[in-house]
């Protein structure tokens, strides 16, 4: 059996092989033809520029270009495959015979004889969705129906056959442990081998289902996330690119540790940004990072101000306003008559074009009363200026000038029109503070962007045909409002209510939000990032229960009470965590973190962790709200004691902090330890 396996192996490389020297012949080819292409251009330019088309010739040009960097994706996927072919076979027995499917990365055929077909297939999702038995798939419009005989799960480096299992469940329990033993690497990989059951149902949702995937910490849900991308990518191949899948992540370190995830998988990587780096764009003024926020209420918040915040994270809130916006704020809207002299008769007589008072309330009030204020400007606009083109006095062409000239005349009849100043009336209805700064505060950066949007509409296209939202509890229901406004296409929005610091959110405002977006909910309760003494210590601490483990055993967390906390941290380091690549010392806020790292001079090597390509380093200091979604072979969060980590935003940096880390956590006090850590073990240093 092993050398059969071994024999069809040995015969999918050889396919792959020629497959790769083909492609780089062709390449080849393409490249020169390109390159004698631009220097026929060149050398003839001055005949084409006196009469003869260039747009052909460009147009020529522009196809063997695209040709190249199909053929370039192409090769690189190819090389990807060239490694490890497949990863899985089913044996798959219907009326018409018995079929060997082996499943990897992309299809493989040669001579119509497919050799692997992709994870993504329709026939490829029995392996994730059935046990040995019965089983179908849908091919097309048509179900194939038949029994599975055979799962079997292969372990391939390097082009060598190291092992492979038959199972009946989806993932044999060796081989996932042996994925999930491993230690962190500075970018997230991508999972096709490990997909669960629950998992494979969420990416292959049909592409316009909203769905909102609520997962505790480790399930997998940004992961998910990418491959329901690249599964996407893959089933509507023809009319979808990456370019039209917009990620929406919580910053630029957590931007660039998933950025490797489509490559792998043979995709080219999806557009990404910011709610942040939106707002700013459109209201040309910076937003408070949310790391800065996090770490004033961290450090100085008082009851006034996390009410404040509670308060902005509800959908009351919300409807607030957006009853302000039209209610009170429309009705200041006070037109006025418009005469305009059209033509002078020969008596001295005049031809006017009137628009009275009384018309452009009941337009704007009445006709239109259903829209935004900016779509109402622009209605009545167009309307207006369409008298003067119906009447001869304009074409069409100066139809749109006259349009804006218009929309500039109604907007006059605004007594107050200003962003800021509109804001800080509103603030001050609901009895709010104003945080006095050059940049938007964080928490009203939506409520700023509403307000734009409700009186002036957006400058720019943010347009997509997939949304992925991460981080979900990290935005308001202003934000969330928002989304709706800027996004018309179908989304995936994936986080846990229980990884929010600043706020506590239930199960209804899940539903609540599920509801708002027309959303159905996905639970995922099975925790693979951390061993399970990690999971269950974190779960306990905040009270999650129902929570299912990958039976992945290590070391109980520890407490290390010291006099010395930079001596202690180093030891830990250096006997504790040799063996891994990605330790962090997760700290409470910024201040912190530049404390502690006077702590390890001298002590231990360090990286204060501030941009991307740091989280490279073995050894990184950060903060909780930094390390949010990432993860580390080891974590190590100091000053764990009753007086710094006292109250429930405290537990849930906590929380957050200890579900970093894959293999080991510690805490390190130089006080007594904190209540919420007080079961755990003490040692003292």
């Amino acid at each position: 059996m092993e050398e059969l396996e071994k024999k069809y192996l040995e015969n999918t490389i050889k396919v792959i092989n020629k497959k790769i020297e083909k492609a780089q012949v062709e390449l080849a080819d393409l490249r020169k033809l390109f390159e004698e292409k631009r220097l026929e251009l060149g050398n003839n330019f001055y005949e084409y520029k006196q009469g003869q088309d260039l747009s052909s010739t460009f147009s020529h040009l522009s196809q063997i270009e695209q040709q190249q960097l199909d053929l370039e994706k192409g090769l690189g996927k190819l090389k990807l495959q060239n490694n490890s072919p497949y990863f899985a076979r089913i044996d798959f027995k219907t009326s018409a015979g018995l079929q060997k499917i082996y499943i990897g990365l992309g299809s493989i055929i040669n001579n119509k004889k497919v050799y692997a077909v992709d994870w993504r297939s329709p026939v490829a999702s029995m392996y994730y969705e059935y046990e040995l038995g019965n089983a179908e798939y849908q091919a097309k419009d048509k179900i194939i129906k038949g029994q599975l005989t055979l799962k079997r799960q292969y372990k391939i480096e390097n082009q060598q056959l190291i092992s492979y299992f038959d199972t009946n469940l989806t993932i044999n329990d060796e081989i996932l442990q042996q994925i999930l033993s491993k230690n962190a690497s500075d970018k997230m990989r991508q999972i096709v081998s490990t997909i669960q059951k629950e998992q494979n149902e969420i990416i292959r949702t049909e592409k316009n289902d909203n769905i909102l995937v609520q997962g505790v910490a480790g399930s997998g849900k940004t992961s998910i996330a990418l491959h329901k991308a690249a599964y996407l990518l893959y089933k509507h191949r023809k009319s979808l690119k990456s370019s039209d899948i917009l990620v929406l992540s919580p910053n630029n370190i957590f931007s660039s540790y998933i950025s490797e995830v489509l490559p792998q998988l043979g995709e080219d990587d999806l557009v990404e940004t910011t709610f942040a780096q939106i707002v700013k764009t459109e209201l040309r003024k910076s937003v408070q990072p949310r790391e800065e926020m996090l770490d004033d209420i961290a450090t100085e918040a008082n009851q006034k101000e996390l009410n404040e915040i509670s308060y902005k994270s509800s959908y009351e809130f919300l409807d607030s306003l957006l009853r302000f916006l039209k209610g009170p704020l429309t009705d200041i809207f006070t037109p006025k008559t418009l005469k305009y002299v059209t033509k002078e008769n020969d008596d001295g007589q005049n031809e006017e074009i009137v628009f009275t008072e009384e018309e452009t309330r009941k337009l704007f009030f009445k006709t239109f009363k259903g829209y935004d204020f900016y779509e109402r400007i622009n209605k009545i606009a167009w309307q207006y200026a369409m008298v003067f083109t119906e009447k001869r006095h304009y074409n069409k062409m100066q139809h749109r000038g006259l349009k804006e000239r218009f929309k500039q005349i109604l907007y006059s009849f605004m007594p107050i029109r200003d962003v800021e100043q509109i804001f800080q009336i509103f603030m001050a209805r609901e009895k709010l503070s104003v945080r006095k700064s050059a940049m938007i505060s964080y928490m009203d950066k939506g409520t700023y962007l509403a307000i734009k949007h409700y009186l002036y509409g957006l400058d720019h296209d943010f347009s997509a045909k997939y949304l992925i939202i991460d981080e979900m509890q990290d935005f308001t229901p202003v934000d969330i409002y928002m989304f709706k406004k800027i996004w018309s296409c179908p989304y995936m929005i994936v986080g846990d209510v229980n990884q929010c610091i600043e706020k506590t959110l239930s199960k209804e405002y899940l539903g609540l939000t599920a509801d708002f977006l027309g959303c159905k909910i996905y639970n995922l309760n099975k925790t693979y990032r951390s061993t399970q003494e990690i999971a269950s210590f974190a779960n306990n601490m905040i009270g999650i229960k129902n929570i299912e483990y990958v039976n992945r055993r290590g070391e109980d967390p520890r407490i290390f009470i010291t006099e010395n906390q930079g001596k202690v941290i180093a030891k830990l380091i250096k006997e504790n965590c040799s063996e891994f690549d990605h330790i962090a010392i997760i700290c409470k806020c910024n201040k912190e973190a530049k404390q502690i790292c006077k702590q390890l001079n001298g002590n231990i090597d360090y990286t204060l962790m501030k941009e991307p390509e740091d989280y490279k380093n073995k050894v990184l200091v950060t903060t909780c709200a930094t390390a949010k979604g990432i993860e580390f072979d080891a974590v190590i969060i100091p000053n764990a004691d009753e007086e710094n980590y006292q109250n429930n935003l405290d537990k849930n940096i906590i929380y957050i902090s200890s579900t970093r880390a894959l293999h080991k956590l510690f805490f390190v006090s130089e006080k007594s330890p904190s209540k919420f850590i007080k079961n755990l073990a003490v040692t003292k240093e």
